[in-house]
């Protein structure tokens, strides 16, 4: 006779609890596990997701409680619905209680457990855009992985490193960290890992060409996004080929291959949707607005860009939600001129990377804040965010960053009553399309498009 047991049925033979307690307590949390995992039914129809996996936290939990830890991590690592507990939770963007979880069990099991709760810890603040707390449970990590000699766990917490680093917009520190998980990854021949390890860089290479105007930085590093994204498809990772698509597809954004970008993204997104990635699906829809935005099909620009936002706010991921206002706020600035409605996304945007400590757009946003302001002739407000951005733009090492605060110097001589103002805002705004030239970035088709609308009254 066959038995179909539920999956948590299956979880608990593999438990094997011995209902034989020495107290009370530890009796108590025996009799709860069996209920929860044996004899309350599975509901078929959830719309939740963390209901779906309610009763293996509470058993999680429970363990805990009577300190049966190895039980514990069999239930961190036990596969409710098409991932380990944990990773299922940050498919579904659920970090703090993904936190919780990993908070709970380190130091208790093994070594190899805690690498495992200190990359999870990692990886999960940095997702809540917490990178101070991020980089120290990555060097708790590396520590960890060096003191072992696992060269797995090494090359993955350098490459979360350089995730920050990257961010930070720190480009040669990350390259440097990448490469050397490369290396790491192809000594010990974890594909994994190569292919991580290779997008990170690839997108680094490409991010640190734009921003330097290094036309071989950012060649090589299309090349890398192509390599990694066939390791994905080769060893059938669809996790990893989503997220690989979504940066491929931001590389051509970037070069203004529109099309090209359509193909990628709507082909991460199909992947996403499947596997109810919810981080992935943001970031396909936050694509997918910039991309209609350049179109100017605005409708779907905003359509995608909103629904982005509400995405982002649920698993409070402020770094990627003031990608997203800042976009929505272009759309509103430079596209439909609805100016007075674009002014409190670019705000936020600047109160959100102040707050993390994020130096990511904070030139930008100002120079939009700038801009918004001076279409809407508040002098005393454009004069406030100009300051600021040439502020941004003399603290940062981007030359995109400098050629933009040209151009928006160039706007507001322009904006003045003087000839010779008229005449060096329009040497400035030549100068800035010399530094940020419109076919290299997407930064520099939009500050294109202000110099032609304000200064050479060309209208786009």
């Amino acid at each position: 006779m066959i038995i179909n047991l539920t999956a948590g049925q299956k979880l608990y033979a593999e438990l094997a609890i011995d209902m034989n307690c020495s107290s009370l307590s530890e009796f108590n949390a025996c009799v709860a596990i069996e209920y929860l995992l044996t004899i309350e039914e599975e509901a078929q129809e959830i719309n939740k997701k963390l209901q779906k996996v309610n009763r293996y936290l509470h058993t999680f939990h429970h363990l805990c409680e009577i300190s049966k830890w190895q039980k514990a991590s069999q239930v961190l690592s036990f596969c409710p619905v098409s991932k380990e507990l944990h990773e299922q939770l940050r498919i579904w963007g659920y970090y703090r209680e993904q936190i919780e979880l990993y908070q709970n069990l380190l130091g208790k099991v093994s070594p190899e457990q805690d690498l495992v709760c200190l990359n999870g810890l990692g990886r999960a603040f940095c997702n809540l855009s917490d990178f101070d707390q991020s980089c120290d449970y990555h060097q708790q990590q590396l520590q960890l992985a060096r003191q072992v000699k696992n060269r797995q766990a090494e090359a993955q917490t350098i490459g979360g490193l350089g995730e920050i680093q990257s961010i930070k917009q720190n480009y040669a520190e990350a390259i440097v960290l990448f490469q050397q998980q490369l290396d790491i990854a192809r000594e010990i021949g974890d594909q994994q890992q190569e292919g991580y390890a290779l997008n990170s860089l690839g997108s680094a290479l490409y991010d640190f060409g734009v921003t330097q105007n290094k036309q071989k930085h950012y060649q090589k590093g299309l090349v890398h996004l192509h390599e990694s994204l066939e390791i994905a498809r080769k060893i059938e990772d669809v996790e990893m080929e989503s997220v690989f698509l979504g940066n491929v597809g931001r590389a051509y954004f970037e070069r203004g291959q529109y099309n090209q970008v359509l193909i990628f993204i709507q082909q991460q997104l199909d992947i996403c949707d499947r596997s109810n990635d919810k981080r992935g699906k943001y970031s396909a829809l936050e694509d997918l607005g910039q991309c209609y935005t350049m179109l100017r099909q605005y409708d779907q620009a905003l359509q995608y860009a909103k629904e982005a936002l509400i995405l982002v706010r649920e698993f409070d991921d402020k770094f990627n939600e003031g990608r997203t206002l800042n976009s929505l706020g272009v759309i509103y600035c430079y596209k439909l001129k609805r100016y007075q409605e674009a002014l409190p996304y670019f705000q936020k945007t600047l109160e959100i990377m102040q707050k993390i400590g994020s130096k990511d757009r904070l030139t930008i946003v100002a120079a939009n804040l700038f801009n918004c302001h001076c279409f809407l002739k508040n002098k005393n407000q454009s004069d406030f965010y100009l300051n600021m951005a040439k502020s941004f733009a003399a603290q940062s090492e981007s030359l995109e960053d400098k050629g933009l605060m040209m151009m928006v110097i160039a706007n507001a001589y322009w904006g003045r009553d003087e000839i010779w103002y008229k005449i060096w805002g329009i040497v400035l705004a030549i100068k800035g399309l010399i530094m940020v030239p419109p076919w290299r970035s997407v930064n520099g088709r939009l500050a294109m498009q202000v110099a032609f609308r304000e200064i050479l009254g060309i209208k786009t």
